[in-house]
């Protein structure tokens, strides 16, 4: 159990909050305490993970995080199996242990992560029989009860919009100014800012101002929404979703989204819940994939952040390849 991924979150759960500079920091450290090469904006991908499969609330923006309260909800269309998210503290983990001697059916799953990244928490599951029992064993495990967060959180997704108006890059600025590259997956940097674009760059005070371009406007942006407002704006598409094909089963499927376009921290925790895992990367088609979404879900997702939704054939089905 004591894998990295476990210890950070248990370390992470007993602080409870803090800024996220410092827990940055702080991973880092422990991950180079027990002799791991960590690789440059690790720690970061580390918290954007775990932030997804529902152990810690991340605000970015404001440069603070919290640890999320347990929480037992529905994996959707899993015939009994309910995820538990939130907090790690040892007198939890102590309380879980104890209800599985005594009458809970725990499983714990190991995450898939990427060679060059940490690994991020196993994630703990409980069987059970009847629906209805799930409140009542929420409570027993010291848990609040959600009857499935996954489904909840597509029906409520914002969609993807600028944000309020907001200054250009000061004169004093300018070198620091660079414009994502939708076809590199990455910032540039530029001299000249006049065109409509994703763009960051330094304030005076050295922090990450991250805005949109539009005409003579200039809006304030997260990353992750600039990012598909650029999609958006030049009619990409970066997401497709192919249906798993067994029988009744075919209103679920996997997500499938391009490196390069991250999804938005609600988004990404809405995808990942329908698992409770970790999505798995792929290096060769170089996509994240998301399992057991369904297909409405899928739809109401890609529509929020201005995309059009690819829909993949599975393989070998009436005969044909699957689209790529």
């Amino acid at each position: 159990m004591n894998r990295i991924g476990n210890l950070l979150l248990r370390w992470a759960s007993e602080l409870g909050s803090g800024t996220v500079a410092d827990l940055r920091a702080g991973i880092v450290r422990t991950a180079r305490a027990h002799g791991l090469r960590v690789a440059e904006g690790a720690d970061g991908r580390w918290l954007r993970d775990v932030s997804a499969l529902g152990y810690l609330d991340v605000d970015w923006r404001t440069g603070r995080w919290s640890s999320a309260p347990p929480v037992l909800t529905r994996v959707p269309f899993s015939n009994g199996l309910a995820v538990i998210t939130g907090r790690r503290t040892a007198a939890f983990e102590e309380a879980l242990a104890a209800a599985a001697d005594e009458w809970a059916e725990l499983h714990r799953t190991r995450n898939e992560t990427l060679p060059r990244d940490l690994d991020v928490p196993d994630t703990l599951y409980l069987e059970y029989n009847e629906v209805e029992e799930l409140p009542e064993e929420a409570e027993r495990l010291g848990c609040a009860y959600v009857p499935c967060a996954a489904l909840q959180l597509f029906s409520v997704l914002p969609n993807v919009a600028e944000g309020a108006l907001a200054a250009p890059p000061a004169q004093g600025n300018i070198h620091t100014v660079e414009r994502y590259d939708p076809e590199r997956r990455e910032y540039i940097p530029v001299v000249d800012y006049r065109e409509d674009g994703l763009y960051r760059w330094r304030s005076a005070d050295w922090a990450r101002l991250v805005q949109v371009r539009r005409g003579s406007n200039w809006f304030r942006v997260d990353h992750e929404y600039g990012v598909y407002l650029e999609h958006a704006r030049l009619g990409t598409s970066v997401m497709r979703w192919m249906a798993e094909g067994g029988t009744g089963r075919e209103r679920l499927g996997r997500l499938a989204v391009d490196w390069g376009a991250p999804l938005p921290p609600l988004h990404a925790r809405a995808a990942v819940l329908c698992t409770g895992l970790q999505p798995r990367f792929s290096e060769v088609a170089e996509t994240a994939r998301y399992d057991n979404v369904p297909l409405a879900a899928a739809q109401r997702l890609a529509q929020s952040l201005k995309q059009e939704l690819g829909i993949e054939k599975p393989a070998g089905a009436a005969g044909e390849k699957a689209a790529r």
